[in-house]
């Protein structure tokens, strides 16, 4: 995401596609060489133009992963595992929490569909307040269709892992908890875990939510979890398409020039306007060759008889732009 920081932030472009482009700042116009004011009687001109100063903006770039599925849960949880078993993503695995630093994309392929999942570090009770790793890394997931809430079905309580996360991803805002999840009780494997499968179930389905019994370790039940997924990435793909906006091709409409406009100052005068400043930066005014073309250009400008009109008088300071000149020009 491109965002200009003038007075306050301005999203400028969301890069969100590959091959979008945006421009945020003009170049400025280039000069033309020598050759280009040779003449029959000025064979070898020794002036040319100098290019003019492109704008200058201050912005900052945020990063953000483009995934369609965002797995979240608690250190520990089984999240870079679960990643591990259903994409060729090779997550650090570890038995001790935040073993996830950064987060890690896996491609997801069923048949001939595909999506990207992104596995994002663990968080904790409090990360929207800077808790453990904080919630730095949940912008990453901004842009999903489906958050997986995956919980240890071996832990503690589970069902309060779960409300720890929707907690923390209500407090985070910009919409994550409104996203579509769906929880996935990880570890089924393990003795605790499978013992009280139906106690969890139906506190699970209590708390709102649909729940997959998986072991990342085993594979079990991740076909039919990666199943409901693709089904509700596809809902997701089908609502973007009708609701995508048709390209709109920008209008092309000439630049308004700027009046040019002469003023008296206590100095002498200034001459205010876009094409003689532009010329006078262009040529600038080291050389006689360099100063008779800036007048030559100015007076077909119309700026000598302003200057006339003005009420200038020979001896007399002409401020254009940055440049001093004397009148008569």
């Amino acid at each position: 995401m491109v965002w200009q920081m003038d007075v306050r932030e301005r999203l400028l472009a969301d890069l969100c596609s590959p091959g979008m482009r945006v421009v945020v700042a003009q170049g400025g116009q280039g000069g033309k060489g020598n050759t280009r004011f040779a003449t029959a009687t000025r064979q070898t001109p020794r002036i040319a133009e100098r290019g003019l100063p492109g704008e200058e903006v201050r912005l900052r770039l945020e990063l953000r992963l483009l995934a369609e599925v965002g797995l979240v849960g608690l250190p520990n949880a089984g999240k870079s595992s679960l990643l591990r078993a259903v994409s060729a993503a090779k997550p650090k695995v570890g038995a001790y929490p935040f073993t996830t630093l950064e987060p890690y994309l896996g491609v997801v392929e069923r048949g001939y569909e595909s999506l990207v999942v992104a596995d994002i570090p663990g968080l904790i009770e409090g990360a929207h307040k800077g808790v453990g790793l904080g919630t730095g890394f949940l912008r990453h997931v901004r842009r999903t269709q489906i958050l997986v809430h995956v919980v240890d079905g071996a832990g503690p309580d589970p069902v309060d892992d779960l409300q720890v996360l929707r907690k923390e991803l209500s407090a985070f805002g910009h919409g994550l908890a409104d996203k579509p999840w769906l929880v996935a009780v990880n570890k089924i494997d393990l003795p605790e875990a499978g013992e009280r499968q139906a106690e969890l179930a139906t506190a699970l389905r209590a708390a709102g939510s649909d729940s997959y019994f998986v072991s990342a370790l085993t594979g079990e039940g991740l076909d039919d979890l990666m199943a409901s997924v693709m089904d509700r990435v596809r809902q997701g793909r089908e609502r973007e398409a009708k609701e995508a906006r048709p390209t709109v091709v920008p209008m092309v409409r000439p630049k308004v020039e700027q009046k040019i406009e002469v003023v008296r100052v206590e100095e002498g005068f200034e001459v205010r306007g876009e094409r003689p400043a532009q010329a006078v930066a262009m040529l600038g005014l080291e050389s006689e060759e360099a100063r008779a073309e800036v007048v030559r250009r100015l007076r077909r400008m119309g700026v000598a008889s302003a200057l006339r009109r003005a009420g200038a008088a020979p001896g007399d300071l002409v401020r254009i732009g940055k440049a001093e000149l004397e009148w008569p020009l």
